[in-house]
């Protein structure tokens, strides 16, 4: 049993999964890029999945917005088979998903304010005053203030990112994915970022699955990550858990770098 899970069945309460992926298979041109892959996330909980790049953490996340199919098992998310839904219901579902793209995925042609806008008009109902103050407030828990103006080409790769991230969260999701979060930003404005994102979760009290390659940002990140390898989740648990599961592969990918996670608890109270 992997570290970590020996409690997860002490809980019978329906709605104590946000995620539950059962034996999940995708191939791509006859080659399998997940294979029997099985993940649970606790509502409130914090993971991430960590792996090499092109293991396929971004089609997990995929899978979880019903934007692809597995080719066997089961997707449930928010207490849901999404694989099996209907548009409409799809789309009930889906307006409870918080989802932070690579590089930000901002519509070029929409400034800053009009960006978030676009997720609080189309995924929650709120008076337009409240929404103006909401930006406002979330801009500046991210340290952008004076960007709501701002062409998302008139941005840094950084704040591009924080404001896909404000777009994701600011809707106080259930649920909320962050794809590679930090990818290609220096090692402080990572830390910068990930601080932002934890700060932010206080406020929404979202349940999150952030995928990466780096075991700095996962760690840095969550306490609990889940090592995804040769298609499956091989290892979930905090350092020291994943540690004593005694893999050679695990012990290496982790060791290599010689990082060491902080003391203090990533995640929020």
């Amino acid at each position: 049993m992997l570290a970590a899970d020996n409690a997860s069945n002490s809980h019978d309460s329906a709605d104590q999964y946000v995620v539950r992926l059962s034996d999940l298979s995708k191939s791509f041109d006859d080659r399998y890029l997940l294979k029997g892959l099985n993940f649970e996330l606790e509502t409130g909980q914090h993971v991430t999945i960590l792996g090499p790049g092109g293991c396929g953490k971004s089609t997990i996340l995929k899978m979880m917005l019903g934007l692809v199919k597995p080719d066997s098992g089961r997707v449930e998310v928010l207490g849901k088979d999404i694989v099996g839904l209907s548009r409409t219901e799809k789309r009930e579902v889906l307006q409870n998903i918080g989802m932070a793209f690579q590089l930000g995925a901002l519509f070029d042609f929409m400034t800053v304010r009009e960006n978030i806008l676009f997720a609080l008009e189309n995924m929650i109902e709120t008076p337009a005053l409240d929404r103006e103050e909401t930006i406002i407030r979330f801009l500046e828990s991210v340290n952008l203030p004076t960007a709501s103006g701002k062409l998302p080409s008139e941005l840094s790769g950084g704040m591009r990112r924080r404001v896909g991230i404000v777009r994701a969260l600011i809707t106080k999701p259930k649920l909320a994915l962050l794809d590679e979060p930090t990818a290609g930003l220096d090692p402080v404005t990572s830390t910068i970022v990930i601080d932002m994102i934890h700060r932010m979760a206080k406020q929404t009290d979202s349940s999150m699955i952030c995928v990466t390659s780096s075991v700095e940002v996962a760690f840095t990140f969550s306490k609990v990550v889940a090592i995804l390898k040769d298609g499956s989740i091989i290892g979930k648990g905090t350092w020291e858990e994943l540690h004593a599961l005694n893999d050679p592969w695990i012990h290496h990918f982790l060791d290599v770098r010689g990082f060491t996670p902080p003391v203090d608890s990533p995640e929020p109270e």
